[in-house]
C-alpha cells in the first residue's frame, strides 16, 4: 500500500498527492456508473511532461478534465493501492 500525503487539491475536482519522490493525481469522476448517481476517485501516477507541469495549477485543472472525460486513456497510469495520509 502506497501512503500519500495531499499537496494541492481543488475540492470537487482533483488532488495532487506526493509519496517520496512519486507524484499522483485523484480525479473525481461523478455518476461513474452507468445509470448511476455514485462519484468514484481515481488515482493515477503522472508521467514525465506532468511532472514539468506539477506547479502549474491551470495544467492541473485541466489534466484532471481530460482524465474525466475518458479516463480508459489514463488507464495504465491507474494506481489502485494509494493510502491517502495526513
Amino acid at each position: 500500500m502506497i501512503e500519500a500525503k495531499i499537496v494541492k487539491s481543488r475540492q470537487g475536482d482533483f488532488n495532487l498527492l506526493r509519496s517520496g519522490s512519486e507524484w499522483f493525481i485523484g480525479v473525481l469522476i461523478p455518476n461513474f456508473y452507468p445509470n448511476s448517481h455514485f462519484d468514484v476517485s481515481k488515482k493515477f501516477i503522472l508521467d514525465e511532461n506532468d511532472l514539468l507541469h506539477k506547479d502549474d495549477f491551470d495544467y492541473l485543472i485541466r489534466l484532471a478534465d481530460s482524465i474525466r472525460k475518458d479516463w480508459t486513456k489514463f488507464s495504465d497510469r491507474e494506481v489502485k493501492n494509494i493510502k491517502v495520509v495526513k
